[in-house]
């Protein structure tokens, strides 16, 4: 298991990071791929969609939203 880090982040800041690592996720599975000599690198993308689905979570649980753990 890797280490934890406590962090803060405003709404605006967490709304932010979303969109652009939103892109970066859409980019590395659908663009990069094409690209020639592109080696995909599944283990990243797996902790990268992590990461997006724990910020999520967060920014949902920050607006009082339902997360999909609370269904």
């Amino acid at each position: 298991m890797s280490m934890q880090i406590p962090v803060k982040f405003s709404l605006e800041e967490i709304q932010a990071l979303l969109e652009m690592v939103e892109n970066q996720l859409f980019r590395m599975k659908f663009i990069d791929s094409k690209i020639p000599g592109h080696k995909p690198n599944p283990e990243k993308q797996r902790v990268s969609n992590s990461a997006v689905n724990t910020l999520q979570e967060a920014y949902k649980k920050a607006k009082g939203l339902k997360s999909k753990d609370a269904a």
